[in-house]
């Protein structure tokens, strides 16, 4: 004999509910050194279809970390960060060509880099290649 399972109101309560759900899981990355970090659920809080859609959407996406991770933390108490970028392939300003170099310099050498005004308070600033080479920092990857 075959049994049918009937659902009651309270399970089909919730299936419908499920479709108003909504979840995603969002990879982050260091905004530095663009190592990934620890990936973020996301869930729908409004429980309506329209919302939930919207956060499907982003399942799967990478985006920049609010935070740092460990080793560029471990940086930054060392000194200024210099990202290596590539200004002739730079299309987004926002969003530099990295050359894939990271160094570390003193507050001092950053402030007489960014002078009149002074390096950024972020403790992190982007540097075109050709400038670091100039500037003799080590290992400048110029063919990037």
């Amino acid at each position: 004999m075959v049994r049918k399972r009937i659902k009651t109101k309270t399970q089909l309560e919730l299936m419908k509910t499920k479709k108003e759900l909504g979840i995603a899981l969002v990879h982050q990355l260091c905004p530095v050194c663009t190592k990934e970090m620890d990936s973020s659920i996301l869930m729908n809080t409004k429980l309506s279809e329209k919302e939930a859609k919207s956060i499907e959407r982003l399942d799967g996406i990478i985006q920049w970390s609010k935070e740092w991770c460990k080793e560029c933390d471990d940086m930054k108490t060392k000194g200024f960060i210099l990202i290596g970028a590539v200004e002739a392939k730079t299309d987004d300003a926002t969003n530099p060509y990295r050359s894939g170099n990271i160094w570390v310099v003193k507050q001092e050498v950053a402030d007489a880099l960014f002078a009149p005004h002074g390096a950024p308070k972020s403790g992190v600033a982007f540097v075109d290649v050709t400038i670091a080479s100039q500037m003799q920092l080590p290992d400048v990857n110029l063919k990037a």
